[in-house]
């Protein structure tokens, strides 16, 4: 299906958030007629927590759960450079959903001070998640803030698409955009994936933020305080709030946006008039 790297600038714009709410509504493999779809098999959804700060689902949404503490994206690591990934996955993996391993997740890591040991196995990651999108899943993976000390630049090289995500309620608060977007430009290949702005909460229209930051607007994501405390572990939320259903459609048009960006890519130059094809 796709591979959806989620990015912040600074401060918390509400990105791990969003990518929870987004791996808890989207359609999900028991969503198409037989677990099919026109491309071929519909795989699971999966929240891969990769940011080098450290994830916040073990001790936020499911810190009310007994879990084991040897899953997530530090074993994973280790797996992927010994080329077992594929076969050690299912024993990383945290099923967000009663069992069904239609939702699952890979708990990032609870100590910030391991983001350096990381680093030599980001790309091993990146190929790994991506060759699960290509297999026939959802891969949505946070990876923080890219003011960290060590942004994970070879697994967003692989992704489908990075999303900045941004807080338009002001100049003030869209600013620090303004420099990741030129990192982000920088550090990608710009013919090889999508990048695109992500605005959650309300403010500045999508049609301002991307004239302001010169970059495309994938979805805006409205943003509902109960939900989102609750999927930070406090309290119960709406789950067919806004925040839900927003982020599922999110999900949903950045996936068009790739399909949309590929085909333009691939696209054959104009043939000089009076030539004949």
């Amino acid at each position: 299906m796709s591979f959806l790297a989620i990015v912040s600038a600074k401060g918390s714009p509400g990105v791990s958030t969003f990518a929870l709410a987004a791996t808890l509504s989207v359609p999900s493999a028991a969503a198409a007629t037989g677990g099919t779809n026109a491309e071929g098999p519909r795989g699971p959804v999966l929240l891969a927590e990769c940011d080098p700060a450290g994830g916040s689902l073990l001790a936020g949404y499911l810190s009310r759960y007994d879990l084991p503490t040897d899953r997530g994206v530090l074993p994973l690591a280790s797996a992927a450079l010994r080329g077992s990934a594929v076969q050690e996955l299912p024993g990383l993996l945290i099923d967000l959903d009663n069992h069904k391993g239609e939702r699952l997740a890979l708990p990032g890591l609870t100590d910030p001070a391991q983001g350096a040991s990381l680093a030599p196995a980001w790309a091993a990651i990146g190929e790994f998640l991506a060759a699960l999108s290509r297999a026939g899943w959802t891969v949505i993976a946070d990876c923080g803030r890219l003011a960290s000390g060590f942004p994970p630049w070879p697994l967003l090289r692989q992704a489908d698409a990075v999303l900045l995500g941004v807080r338009p309620t002001s100049l003030a608060t869209i600013s620090p955009a303004v420099p990741a977007l030129a990192q982000l430009r920088r550090e990608l290949p710009v013919a090889d994936g999508t990048l695109a702005l992500l605005p959650i909460g309300g403010g500045i229209s999508a049609r301002e933020l991307s004239r302001h930051l010169m970059a495309p607007v994938a979805a805006e994501v409205a943003w509902d305080t109960r939900t989102a405390a609750a999927l930070g572990g406090k309290g119960r939320g709406r789950r067919r709030g806004a925040l839900m259903r927003t982020a599922a459609r999110a999900v949903q048009a950045t996936q068009a946006l790739i399909v949309s960006d590929r085909a333009a890519r691939l696209q054959l130059p104009a043939l000089p008039s009076g030539v004949i094809a």
